[in-house]
């Protein structure tokens, strides 16, 4: 099972205090990596997920402490810096490895371990009809952001960006209205429950990769 080893890995990274500290994390990483093998599409998502989450974390370079490097938005500190790289570190590690694992062995035996490890039924429920339709709500707001582009020549920004925040919250609005569409069409077709998943077993990958993860947590 690969969702004993996410739990444990996650939880290590994110009660380490330095970023020394995740280097072993990291090479657990290069090898999980290595051992899957993914698509050449999960890296991109993997470098999408580490520029955004360097964005959301690039204002604790200016932590108060001793002054690194002068900005237009004030000192780059010693301590911001090892800051940043902490929160990234941690965020990044523990993120990626579940995009790797679920990416390689699909989101439907992460469903069907959560079942055999007896996870509240709505909340797995609630997870697979999530997965299933990310895409119809992201092919949703492309069609909304194509429609305000090709309405909104010629505006200032300003105003441009109104209509935008107007749309994110249209697509919620559309999102919400389309799953009631979507419950009452599965219960008039007789929905009760998803039919139950094979039952992952333990193999020998697995379980070294949980006896690692565990080794780097109790270290």
């Amino acid at each position: 099972m690969y969702l004993p080893f996410i739990f444990l890995y996650a939880i290590g990274v994110v009660t380490r205090k330095n970023p020394t500290e995740l280097v072993y994390f990291a090479l657990l990483f290069l090898v999980v990596t290595l051992i899957m093998r993914p698509e050449k599409s999960v890296f991109k998502k993997l470098g999408f997920l580490l520029g955004f989450e360097g964005l959301l974390f690039v204002m604790a370079l200016f932590n108060p402490g001793r002054p690194l490097l002068e900005t237009p938005l004030g000192p780059i500190t010693h301590e911001g810096v090892y800051s940043f790289f902490t929160l990234l570190g941690k965020a990044f590690l523990s993120a990626g490895t579940a995009v790797v694992v679920t990416s390689t062995v699909g989101f439907s035996r992460i469903l069907a371990e959560m079942e055999a490890l007896r996870f509240p039924r709505i909340l797995t429920l609630t997870l697979a009809f999530t997965y299933r339709y990310l895409d119809l709500f992201a092919d949703e707001a492309v069609r909304m952001k194509r429609a305000l582009d090709s309405r909104a020549f010629g505006v200032g920004r300003r105003e441009y960006y109104r209509k935008l925040g107007s749309l994110i919250g249209e697509v919620f609005v559309r999102a919400y209205l389309r799953n009631g569409r979507i419950y009452r069409a599965m219960l008039s077709r007789g929905f009760g429950e998803f039919p139950s998943l094979e039952e992952p077993r333990p193999n020998v990958q697995t379980a070294m990769l949980a006896l690692l993860a565990l080794g780097g947590l109790l270290v």
